[in-house]
């Protein structure tokens, strides 16, 4: 088993190929990931910081062994690659801009598949976007998503007391699991990425 990036008493982060690196982990009770959409995404926000290509994101990268994982799932991104989708599933949308309508940069929601086969759908409201980043402080990744909508999910989760992201990215999944008292494994194909989610996971409030 290789050595982890970074740990504590709540989350594990391994620096790596996530398609090299989950065969060697066990199972767990939950997958929730923003994993790369095939769509070649790049940004510039307000701030004119630019982020570079994300990794694998060109649409080569074939995202099916994610459902393979032992685990219940929720996939940001999966209405990007529908024809590998196991199932209907159901959707969770989450909102990210204000009430009512208005001009901002980027998408005003996004799409999350999970792989429950009865229940409802749902709908998170987090306000979020290229003028407000709901976590404070600078946004530390081109695709970040806030700590507060991944507890939301968290918390329609319950029983969901291991989580692994593989495309952990600036760390959210693991920083919302670990306020939330459940455990996390991240994987971070960035170096940099795994260092800035190392230090999120060491604050008290996250900056």
């Amino acid at each position: 088993m290789r050595k982890p990036y970074y740990q504590d008493e709540s989350v594990t982060i391994y620096h790596g190929d996530c398609r090299e690196i989950v065969p060697e982990l066990g199972s767990f009770d939950l997958l929730l990931t923003d994993p790369p959409y095939g769509i070649s995404y790049r940004t510039t926000l307000p701030n004119n910081t630019d982020w570079g290509d994300i990794a694998n994101d060109t649409g080569d990268f074939d995202l099916s062994f994610l459902f393979d994982i032992d685990s219940d799932k929720v996939i940001f991104g999966a209405n990007c690659f529908p024809e590998i989708l196991p199932h209907r599933g159901r959707w969770s949308c989450w909102y990210k801009r204000g009430d009512g309508a208005e001009k901002a940069l980027g998408s005003p929601f996004e799409l999350a598949w999970d792989s429950r086969t009865s229940g409802f759908d749902r709908f998170y409201r987090v306000v979020h976007g290229g003028f407000v980043n709901s976590d404070g402080g600078k946004r530390r990744h081109p695709t970040q998503k806030p700590v507060q909508l991944f507890k939301l999910i968290l918390d329609d989760w319950p029983d969901a007391q291991t989580i692994l992201d593989p495309f952990a990215g600036s760390g959210t999944t693991g920083r919302a699991a670990k306020d939330l008292g459940r455990k996390a494994v991240l994987i971070e194909i960035e170096e940099r990425y795994c260092e800035i989610a190392a230090r999120r996971m060491g604050q008290e409030v996250l900056l």
